[in-house]
């Protein structure tokens, strides 16, 4: 290599050089404006997500996917049975995402009541591997401060780690459309309940279950250790497969398995997939979540069912 070219390969390298620089400034800056911005989200996921891991103090803490999230009304547990309610539901999460929420807002709380809605395929490999990287998603911003979320993250999610450690803006990649658009669905939001309103579904119900579902050993163990975890704690908990709009079935292996599971534990699972009060269109805002009117009745009826169980439970102990 003679003079000329070792200067253009060294002009090369120091242009690379000063692109690395800058885009590191960049990134950090723009890091530090997303921080700030991400921490003072009024509501949606990421206030719902800090809300349970840093400062929680419910009675009542209701975990699930988009079906918890919109199907369970906060104001009607805490009318029927006088207990504060927190509403932690998140789209598109399985039992994968609410078992490391659960054990970090343990940390801190300890509630009176845990809810837990059961999808029909909660713990099939399709529904499993999405909630997995919504996991991933979800925690990557608190990686960078948290050294409890940095090492979940290394175990479960190693890849993402280190890539959001190296760029700022990567951590903050998924959570950057909820920065800004916090009103989701068009409904207020109240203590994590997202109410949908109106109706698109028409009269006749939706196939569901045509599909083969096959079985996660991460979520079934997910669902073992969420369940063990609230009875070590001695926190009643409620099991619940909550309304749906499609065409009955009889069961699922999410359900049996969740049923084997529960029945070693003796905590009751409440199927209301086909309740007869709520089994019609007009209670739903598409074929699989129910809509503001169908929340709130259900909310009142599930409330009210508590209400009896813990009375009974409460006499027979006295």
């Amino acid at each position: 290599m003679n003079k000329k070219e070792h200067q253009q390969a060294f002009r090369l390298l120091k242009n690379l050089l000063i692109l690395v620089v800058l885009f590191f400034i960049v990134d950090r800056l723009l890091g530090l404006w997303l921080q700030h911005r991400f921490k003072t989200v009024s509501q949606g996921d990421i206030k719902t997500f800090a809300h349970s891991i840093t400062n929680p103090t419910e009675d009542i803490y209701i975990y699930g996917s988009s079906r918890a999230l919109h199907g369970y009304d906060c104001n009607a547990f805490t009318k029927i049975l006088g207990f504060s309610c927190f509403n932690n539901g998140k789209q598109n999460s399985t039992i994968l995402y609410h078992e490391m929420i659960l054990k970090e807002m343990l940390k801190k709380h300890i509630p009176k009541i845990i809810i837990l809605d059961f999808a029909p395929k909660e713990l099939s490999w399709g529904e499993a591997s999405n909630s997995k990287t919504v996991l991933a998603n979800t925690i990557l911003p608190y990686t960078i401060h948290d050294t409890a979320f940095a090492a979940i993250a290394r175990q479960k999610f190693p890849q993402e780690y280190y890539k959001a450690q190296l760029s700022r803006l990567y951590a903050y990649k998924e959570s950057i459309p909820a920065m800004f658009n916090t009103r989701e669905d068009g409904g207020q939001e109240v203590h994590g309940y997202r109410p949908l309103n109106g109706s698109k579904v028409r009269i006749q119900p939706m196939n569901y279950t045509n599909e083969v579902e096959q079985p996660d050993s991460d979520a079934e163990r997910a669902f073992d250790s969420f369940i063990k975890t609230v009875a070590d704690k001695h926190i009643r908990l409620y099991v619940i497969l909550s309304p749906i709009f499609v065409k009955q079935y009889s069961t699922t292996p999410s359900i049996e398995y969740a049923k084997s599971i529960l029945k070693k534990y003796n905590i009751p699972f409440w199927n209301y997939a086909f309740d007869t009060t709520l089994y019609k269109h007009e209670y739903f805002y598409d074929y699989i979540h129910l809509n503001a009117q169908g929340a709130r009745l259900f909310s009142e009826k599930i409330a009210e069912r508590i209400k009896q169980y813990e009375d009974s439970v409460n006499t027979h102990l006295h």
